[in-house]
């Protein structure tokens, strides 16, 4: 069957090429995912989301 994508025909389905697909993909996914988590955990830590902290003062 054929595809109707052109640029489906033109990739490589077997050999190294899809692997190196796979890491340039891996590295950009694991970067934006890195800075993600460290924006969540610096937001609980420093700005009490979650409310983690468990010192209330009530006035």
């Amino acid at each position: 069957m054929d595809s109707f994508d052109p640029a489906i025909q033109s990739t490589a389905s077997s050999g190294w090429e899809p692997f190196v697909t796979l890491v340039i993909f891996a590295a950009i996914g694991s970067f934006f995912l890195g800075a993600l988590f460290t924006a969540i955990t610096k937001g609980m830590k420093e700005e009490g989301w979650f409310n983690l902290n468990n010192n209330k003062n009530d006035d």
